[in-house]
């Protein structure tokens, strides 16, 4: 399984969070996911799954939950075999 860390932006309160994760757990083999909260910064969104999920599918979720993706965070440091 590999986890991936990604920053997301425009995350204000955890209503917001709910929606967020209401879009992202649907994601096929979606093994575990987590969010470290930063309001009207940049949060961090580690999800894990098997296989791993291709970037373009993770930033259409969080799109659709109407926040803003960036890349997986330094992907070498931020991707990690769990």
């Amino acid at each position: 399984m590999k986890t991936k860390v990604y920053r997301v932006w425009g995350l204000t309160c955890e209503v917001c969070l709910a929606r967020l994760l209401e879009r992202v757990r649907h994601l096929a083999g979606l093994r575990t996911v987590a969010v470290d909260l930063v309001r009207d910064g940049e949060s961090r969104l580690a999800l894990t799954a098997s296989p791993a999920l291709p970037p373009q599918v993770v930033r259409a979720a969080v799109e659709d939950a109407g926040f803003s993706l960036s890349a997986p965070a330094a992907e070498s440091a931020a991707s990690t075999e769990v």
